[in-house]
Parts: C-alpha cells; sequence; structure tokens
C-alpha cells in the first residue's frame, strides 16, 4: 500500500492521542478501538492512518500495537508529542527526504525565514514554502496521482498539526504565533545534557536536528528568532542560563536583549530546573 501524506490525512489532530492511548490500554483491534474510544468513523480512521504515518504504531493482522515513547519523562504528552517530532527527524535527511518531512521542512523555512505570526490562507506564504521545498531542499513528495503541492488546506492541516505537536501556539482564528512549547524545548534540553546539565548552544542545534527539529543557525551564529524567544523565556523563568564554558564559538540569541543569565560571550546553555 502507498505510504499517505499527513497533511492529507490528518485534518483534526486531537484523535492521534486517543487512538494511540486506546491501543496503548491493550485494545488492538479495529472494533475494540471503536467501542473503546467512540470516535466517529472519519476521525478514528484519521486518528489510526495519522499514527501509522508518524510510526507511533504499526499493525501485525489483525492488531494494532504502540511502537513506544522515545523517551519516557513524567509527562505522557510531552512523550507522546515529542516521539511524533522524533520520528519525523529521523526520516528527515535531505536527499532521502521521508514523505511526512513536509511537517518539519514547513517550520524550519519559517525559522530561518525569521516569521514570527502567520495566516494559515497566507497563499504567498505557503506557496513561497512549496517552492523552497522543491527547489531549494529538493523535497518532492508523490502521490499516486502525482506531485504533491502545498495548497491551502494542506497547510490549514499543517498548521493544525503543528499547533498540536507544539511547534507553533494559535492566536485567533487562524492566526498563529511561532513560538515552539517551552515546556517542551526545557525537556529537550535535559535529555540532550544529560548528567553534564550543559551544551555548546551548537551541539545543541545539532542534537535538535538529529532527533527533533530542523533548525540551523542564522546570520552571524544567530539562534533564529522565533526559537530564541522561547530560550528566552526559559532564561528569564531561571529555568536554564547561557554561559561561557570550553571554546565553542559564541553564539547569540536572534533579537534577543541582554538580561541576567545571559554571560556576554556565551557559547552554551546550562540547565537550572
Amino acid at each position: 500500500m502507498t505510504e499517505g501524506y499527513i497533511l492529507n490525512t490528518v485534518q483534526t489532530p486531537g484523535p492521534l492521542r486517543t487512538v494511540y492511548d486506546s491501543i496503548d490500554r491493550g485494545n488492538t483491534t479495529e472494533e475494540e478501538i471503536a467501542n473503546d474510544t467512540d470516535l466517529p468513523e472519519d476521525l478514528r480512521s484519521q486518528g489510526m492512518r495519522g499514527l501509522q504515518e508518524l510510526g507511533m504504531i504499526g499493525r501485525e493482522e489483525p492488531d494494532y500495537y504502540t511502537a513506544g515513547f522515545a523517551w519516557e519523562t513524567s509527562n505522557r504528552d510531552l512523550d507522546f508529542r515529542m516521539t511524533a517530532l522524533h520520528n519525523l527527524a529521523i526520516e528527515a535527511t535531505p536527499g532521502e527526504w521521508g514523505k511526512q518531512s513536509v511537517v518539519l521542512l514547513n517550520y524550519q523555512y519559517l525559522l530561518q525565514e525569521d516569521i514570527q505570526h502567520l495566516h494559515a490562507s497566507d497563499q504567498v506564504l505557503y506557496e513561497a514554502i512549496d517552492k523552497w521545498e522543491h527547489e531549494q531542499r529538493e523535497y518532492r513528495p508523490r502521490s499516486q496521482q502525482g506531485p504533491i503541492t502545498l495548497n491551502e488546506p494542506k497547510f490549514v492541516n499543517w498548521t493544525r498539526l503543528a499547533d498540536f505537536l507544539g511547534l507553533i501556539e494559535k492566536a485567533t482564528g487562524r492566526e498563529y504565533v511561532v513560538y515552539p512549547d517551552p515546556e517542551m524545548i526545557l525537556e529537550s534540553l535535559r535529555i540532550a545534557t544529560g548528567d553534564e546539565k550543559r551544551i555548546a548552544i551548537q551541539e545543541y542545534i545539532n542534537w535538535l536536528q538529529e532527533n527533533l527539529l530542523l533548525i540551523n543557525l542564522t546570520g552571524e551564529r544567530d539562534v533564529p528568532a522565533p526559537f530564541a524567544r522561547t530560550l528566552y523565556n526559559l532564561i528569564r523563568e531561571e529555568k536554564i542560563k547561557l554561559v561561557e564554558y570550553g571554546d565553542a564559538g559564541v553564539v547569540r540569541l536572534d533579537r534577543s536583549p541582554r538580561r541576567s543569565g545571559m554571560e556576554k560571550d556565551a557559547n552554551s546553555i546550562e540547565v537550572i530546573a
């Protein structure tokens, strides 16, 4: 069976978690999942197919099974969202893009182009993203009908999924702020730093690319402004601080004023909380 395209499959992301939890509780057949979740058939189907496309469930006829979380923290919601992103990230390899890499590539474009607010119906934006993905990133997904183009319905579905996963935040209607969930970013830092509780910023960016997000430093070794804002707020809340440690190059938070918790020639992140 040809792999689906998640921006066609999932219009309503909520059932992803509902179906996953049902299967994880031991409801493994379609009939058991239907009875347990009480979801309408369309939403249940979206959840099941979407989870398969995210690599979070598998099937051995007639049973479905969960593939487990990439990390297990004390927060199951974070575990679910970070595992979905992790599964996308490990398939997002330049030149060998997984079909679902559109989820992370769309976000990479927003970060590198310093787009901090967006509207889901912005034709200029989604056409620019589509052109960049095809021409600059050589990501060219196909269906049985031919090449797949990022249009308004698909981009609307992407905003809903990205909001669900914690990459953007809904403002009102179809308007969103590009602001990764601080709790998720803090947890990713805890995982990336391990017992050291400290990591060079460039190393953390590399870790994100391999495990969670497609992100690059911009300009003069700056963390992109939408992502920098989340780090800045974690500094303000005294969850992390930027320090100078070792001989890694200096990295700055784009568009972020200096404050306590940010050393002048900082090159590393230290986890406090």
